[in-house]
């Protein structure tokens, strides 16, 4: 098991918010497909400033889920700005 941090900021934070809920389609219900476990978080006084902490099982299947056309096509509709995106893995020095 593999945990990431993903910090990156959104258009709007309400309309990121609103993908997350947990509902029929919902980045949850996406992220499950490929074993995924998140929780998710915004900063109370910029909300479009958001973040995640992913449980990752199989890290090499979810990179290769991050470069498929379903996760780009999710990540535009949810307004993230890719090029604001950190990824920081967990490691024990």
């Amino acid at each position: 098991m593999t945990t990431l941090i993903i910090c990156h900021e959104v258009d709007d934070g309400e309309r990121w918010a609103e993908a997350w809920q947990r509902k029929a389609g919902s980045r949850h219900e996406m992220f499950d497909q490929i074993g995924v476990k998140a929780r998710t978080f915004r900063d109370p006084k910029n909300p479009n400033s958001t973040g995640l902490i992913l449980e990752v099982p199989d890290i090499e299947r979810f990179h290769a889920f991050m470069a498929s056309d379903d996760a780009a096509r999710s990540m535009e509709e949810d307004g993230l700005k890719a090029e604001t995106m950190r990824i920081l893995s967990e490691f024990n020095p």
